[in-house]
C-alpha cells in the first residue's frame, strides 16, 4: 500500500507536503492530466530478508562515519566532529535513497467497452420487393425508413436496401451512433456462412459532424468522447448468400470478445439444419440478449416465377425433345395456371427472327399454399436452325412480380434429319452386337455397317450398308459418323489404324463407343500396336493385366444393382423420361450386372453416369465406373466398362429402355460431329445448371490452327451474363495434360451464361468455341420469402432480448445493457532521483563537509 495517493485534479490547496517538497525539487507534473492520480513507489526496494539486510548495512554505515570521526584529529572541536558526521551520514542517507529507486507512477483509468455485434442477413431474401399488403407492416417500415406508404409501395425498395438506409449514418435513428456510444461496433454479414465486415470510411464523432467548421476542439479535450461515439460506415448489402443459418450467425455473435449484445437484421427465413432455438438459449447463457430487427412483409405474397427452361443445346428435326421449366408458386390458393411454351426462331448471330409463336400451353395445377411447380413439355420442331424456347406464365391480379412471370433458354441448335452413318466392330458374335445391330438396321434415320471378326470370308457381313473388309484408310473410316467397338481382337489393328481412329475422334469430330468384353479388351488396351487406344477413352488404366487376373478369379455368381450417378442422370444416353427422379427410378429398375472390366477412374471433364455398386471393387479414385461420357478433341466418346445390356430388353414394353438406350448414345455421339464441326476444341463445364453460389468448373481441350494441342501460358474466355457486358475469365493449363485448361467460377447471377472463347487465328475456321449454362436461385432460400416474425419474437425472448420493428430503432440502443468496466493502468514509473534538486543536495552536503574539514585542517 502506498500512502502517499493523490489526485492530480485535485485544488492547489490540497497538494501533500511531498508534491510540494518535488516540485520544490524540480519534478515536472506537466504530463499528469486532470483525473489522473499519482502513486509514489521504490523501484529497487528489497523484500522480505533483503529489508532487514538493508537497515543491518545503513546501520553499519552511519555507525562507521561516527566512529571515524570520533577518531579524528584533536585539531577540532567535538561539536565540528560531529556535524561533519551527519553531513557525512546524510550523503550515506541521500546514496541510499537514490539507489532504492524513488519514482512516481500515474495511474490513469481506462473504460473498456464491451462488443457490441451488428449482423445484416445477406440471403437471397433479401432481395425481395416487398408490396407491402399488410397495413401494419407497411406503416412501421414507411415511417422507419422516411416515407409514406404510398412512396413505400411505389418505389418498391428491397429489403437489403431499406437495411441500408436504417444502418445509414445520417439516418434520422442514428443507430450505429447510439450504439458506437455504448461499445465496440461489430459488424457481420451472414447467409449460409458468416463474414465479418472491415468498417470503412469516417469514424468522426457526433460531435465532429455537428460543429460549425470554424468551431475549435474544447480545451482540455482526452479524446474520449471521439472514441465512445465513433460511427462507422458500412458497405452496401449484398444479398447473394444461398441460405439462412441464423444459429450460426448467433452461435459467432456470442464467440466475440465480451459481447454485451447482438443486433440482427433479417427476414427470419431459417433454412439451415440447426436449431436457432438453441444457439438463443446459449446466448441468454453467456449473456448476450438478441435485439432482432424484423424486415419484410410478414403476409405471404402472391407470386408466380419461371426460375428455370432446361432443354438440350442440340435437337434433331422431326424428333420429339423436352423442356424442361421450373415454376414457384407462393400465396396461392388450390387452383390452376395457363403454362405456355413459345418458340423464338433466332439468326446465327443469336438475334430474333420474327415474333415468337406459343408451340404448347397447359394448365397446371397449384397446392393450396403453393410450392415448386415442374412444367413438362415435348416438341417437335419442323425445320433446321437455331431457335430459343420461352416458357410464359399468366400473371395473378396483385402479384408480387410479373417481370419474373416467363424464362428462355439458351439457343438451341436444331439439326437437319440426316441418315447417321455407323461402323459397328465386334470381336464375337456377342448378345449385345447381335441385338444391337439388329436395332440399329430397324432404324430409318441410321446406315449401319458391321465388321464381325470371327465371320467366315465367304460369309457376307450384316448391316443395312455392307462391307468387305475392314475400312483402313482415311477416305473409308472418315466416311463414318460414329464408330462402336465390342471387345475387338487386337490381331487385326495396327499402330496406324489406331492413329487414323484418334484422328477421326479428335480432328473429325467422329464418335466412338468402346464396350470392353472379357475376351479381347485386356489385350487390346495393352498391346503395344493398340495400347494408344487408351489415350481416346475417358477413362485411365492402371496395371490392365494384374487388375484382369484378379477379375477374373473372382466369382460373378449375383448380379450387381446399376447405380446411377444423380448429378448426370439428364445426360443425353441417360434420360428415358423428362423427369429425372422419374429416369432415376426406371434405372434402379434395370437388370443388374455380373461382370465388369477393371478400371482406375474417369479422365479430368469425363462424367461418370453408371458406376458399380461393389463396395468391394472401389478405389482411391471411387467406385468403379461402367458407364463413362467424355471428350477426345472435338468428338465424343463413350466408355461402356461391362457387357449385358441384352438383359435391359425384359424391362419395359418391348424392350424399349433397351433400344432407348442404345439410340440415344448413337444420337450423342454423332452430335460431337453436328455440334462441333471442325472446331478447334471445345469448352465445357462439369453441369448445365447450377444455384447462385455453387462453384462452376470450367474445362477446355483446345487446338492450335493446325489441330495439334494448344501450348500457351494461359487463355482468356468471356462469361456473357444474359445482356451485361462480357467478363474475363483466365483459364489456366492443367499439369501433364496438354491442351487442357481450367478456370473456377462462383455462379453469381441468375439467367443464361455464356462461355466463350476465341482462340489465336481468330480468323480460321472452328476458332470460336462456347457453351451455355444455366444459373438459378436456390429453391429452399426464395421458396418462402415473408417476414417470419414470429420466429424472430421467440429468438429474442429466448435470449432476454427484445424484438424490433424497423420504426422502433431509437428504441433499441436505450435497451442495450450497460457491460462497460472501468480499469486502472499504470504508467511506467518516473524516476526522481535524477531531478535537480537532488543533486544540488549530494553537491551541498559534500560541499559543506569538505569546507569544514579543509577550516581545521583535516584530511
Amino acid at each position: 500500500m502506498n500512502p502517499f495517493l493523490l489526485a492530480a485534479d485535485s485544488p492547489p490547496a490540497a497538494e501533500s507536503w511531498w508534491q510540494s517538497l518535488l516540485k520544490l525539487l524540480g519534478h515536472d507534473f506537466k504530463d499528469v492530466a486532470p483525473g489522473e492520480k499519482i502513486e509514489f513507489q521504490w523501484t529497487n526496494m528489497p523484500t522480505s530478508a533483503g529489508v532487514f539486510l538493508l537497515i543491518a548495512v545503513i546501520c553499519a554505515l552511519v555507525y562507521a562515519v561516527f566512529f571515524l570521526y570520533r577518531r579524528e584529529l584533536d585539531t577540532c572541536p567535538r561539536w565540528v566532529k560531529t556535524i561533519l558526521a551527519v553531513l557525512r551520514t546524510g550523503v550515506v542517507l541521500l546514496l541510499t535513497i537514490i539507489f532504492l529507486g524513488p519514482s512516481l507512477v500515474v495511474v490513469k483509468q481506462r473504460t473498456i467497452k464491451p462488443a457490441l455485434v451488428v449482423a445484416r442477413d445477406a440471403s437471397q431474401s433479401m432481395i425481395t420487393a416487398d408490396r407491402y399488403a399488410d397495413e401494419d407492416s407497411a406503416k412501421t417500415t414507411a415511417a422507419g425508413v422516411g416515407l409514406t406508404v404510398e412512396e413505400l409501395r411505389a418505389q418498391r425498395l428491397t429489403r437489403a436496401q431499406i437495411v441500408d438506409r436504417l444502418l445509414d449514418p445520417q439516418s434520422e435513428s442514428q443507430l450505429l451512433a447510439e450504439l458506437a456510444k455504448r461499445g465496440r461496433v461489430q459488424t457481420m454479414d451472414f447467409a449460409d456462412r458468416v463474414e465479418k465486415l472491415d468498417i470503412r470510411g469516417s469514424t468522426a464523432t457526433v460531435a465532429e459532424k455537428s460543429k460549425k467548421p470554424d468551431e475549435k476542439p474544447a480545451t482540455g479535450a482526452t479524446g474520449k468522447e471521439s472514441e465512445i461515439a465513433a460511427v462507422p460506415a458500412l458497405p452496401p448489402l449484398k444479398a447473394e448468400g444461398r441460405g439462412t443459418d441464423l444459429w450460426t450467425v448467433i452461435r459467432e455473435a456470442a464467440a466475440s470478445d465480451n459481447p454485451a449484445a447482438a443486433v440482427i437484421f433479417s427476414d427470419g427465413q431459417h433454412t439451415a439444419k440447426d436449431d436457432p432455438h438453441v444457439a438463443a438459449a446459449e446466448a441468454k447463457e453467456r449473456g448476450m440478449p438478441l435485439f432482432i430487427v424484423g424486415v419484410g412483409d410478414p403476409s405471404k405474397p402472391r407470386n408466380l416465377r419461371v426460375t428455370n427452361v432446361y432443354v438440350r443445346p442440340q435437337v434433331w428435326q422431326d424428333e420429339p425433345f423436352e423442356i424442361d421449366a421450373m415454376i414457384v408458386a407462393q400465396g396461392l390458393d388450390a387452383s390452376e395456371v395457363r403454362v405456355e411454351l413459345i418458340e423464338q426462331r433466332v439468326s446465327d448471330s443469336d438475334q430474333a427472327v420474327g415474333d415468337g409463336t406459343v408451340v404448347q400451353s397447359l394448365q397446371l395445377p397449384v397446392p393450396d399454399g403453393g410450392g415448386r411447380l415442374r412444367a413438362q413439355f415435348s416438341h417437335t420442331a419442323k425445320e433446321a436452325g437455331r431457335a430459343t424456347y420461352k416458357v410464359k406464365v399468366e400473371p395473378l391480379d396483385d402479384e408480387l412480380d410479373e417481370a419474373d412471370n416467363q424464362q428462355s433458354s439458351s439457343v438451341v441448335k436444331i439439326l437437319s434429319r440426316e441418315r447417321v452413318r455407323v461402323l459397328l466392330i465386334a470381336g464375337a458374335p456377342t448378345w449385345e452386337f447381335r441385338l444391337v445391330q439388329k436395332l440399329l438396321a430397324r432404324d430409318k434415320t441410321i446406315v449401319v455397317s458391321c465388321w464381325l471378326q470371327t465371320l467366315d470370308e465367304e460369309r457376307a457381313q450384316e448391316g443395312t450398308r455392307p462391307i468387305s473388309r475392314l475400312p483402313v484408310t482415311r477416305e473409308d473410316l472418315f466416311w463414318y459418323d460414329v464408330i462402336m467397338m465390342f471387345d475387338p481382337n487386337p490381331q487385326e489393328f495396327d499402330q496406324p489404324w489406331i492413329e487414323l481412329l484418334k484422328q477421326f475422334v479428335g480432328e473429325h469430330s467422329g464418335g466412338l463407343l468402346f464396350m470392353a468384353g472379357p475376351k479381347y479388351s485386356g489385350r487390346f488396351l495393352t498391346s503395344a500396336r493398340t495400347s494408344e487406344f487408351q489415350k481416346v477413352l475417358p477413362v485411365s488404366f492402371g496395371d490392365v493385366g494384374a487388375m484382369e487376373v484378379a477379375s477374373l478369379l473372382t466369382t460373378n455368381q449375383r448380379a450387381w444393382p446399376l447405380k446411377v450417378v444423380q448429378a448426370n442422370a439428364d445426360h443425353p444416353t441417360m434420360r428415358f423420361y423428362p423427369d429425372r427422379q422419374e429416369t432415376l427410378q426406371r434405372w434402379e429398375t434395370l437388370p443388374g450386372i455380373f461382370w465388369s472390366f477393371p478400371s482406375q477412374g474417369p479422365k479430368p471433364t469425363a462424367q461418370v453416369l453408371l458406376e458399380h455398386s461393389d463396395p468391394t471393387l472401389r478405389s482411391v479414385e471411387g467406385s468403379r465406373p461402367l458407364i463413362v461420357a467424355g471428350r477426345y478433341g472435338s468428338g465424343h466418346t463413350l466408355y461402356l466398362g461391362m457387357n449385358g445390356t441384352w438383359r435391359w430388353r425384359r424391362a419395359g414394353r418391348q424392350a424399349e429402355f433397351f433400344d432407348k438406350f442404345w439410340i440415344q448414345s448413337v444420337r450423342y455421339l454423332v452430335e460431337g460431329r453436328s455440334l462441333e464441326g471442325r472446331r478447334r476444341g471445345y469448352v465445357q463445364t462439369d453441369r448445365d445448371r447450377y444455384e447462385v453460389g455453387e462453384k462452376i468448373q470450367i474445362t477446355a481441350r483446345l487446338q492450335d490452327s493446325t489441330y495439334n494441342p494448344l501450348d500457351l501460358p494461359r487463355i482468356d474466355a468471356t462469361l456473357q451474363i444474359g445482356s451485361d457486358t462480357p467478363e474475363t475469365v483466365p483459364l489456366l493449363p492443367i499439369a501433364n495434360q496438354k491442351g487442357a485448361y481450367q478456370a473456377t467460377l462462383t455462379a453469381r447471377k441468375t439467367g443464361i451464361n455464356t462461355v466463350r472463347i476465341n482462340l489465336p487465328s481468330g480468323e480460321a475456321e472452328g476458332s470460336l468455341i462456347e457453351t451455355p449454362f444455366t444459373i438459378e436461385l436456390p429453391s429452399v432460400e426464395t421458396s418462402q420469402v415473408w417476414l417470419d416474425k414470429p420466429l424472430l419474437k421467440d429468438l429474442a425472448e429466448l435470449s432476454g432480448g427484445k424484438y424490433f420493428d424497423v420504426s422502433q430503432l431509437k428504441e433499441l440502443a436505450a435497451a442495450i445493457p450497460d457491460k462497460s468496466e472501468t480499469i486502472e493502468v499504470r504508467d511506467k514509473p518516473d524516476p526522481l532521483w535524477d531531478v535537480r534538486g537532488m543533486l544540488i543536495g549530494l553537491v551541498a552536503l559534500l560541499g559543506v563537509e569538505w569546507f569544514v574539514r579543509k577550516q581545521y585542517k583535516l584530511m
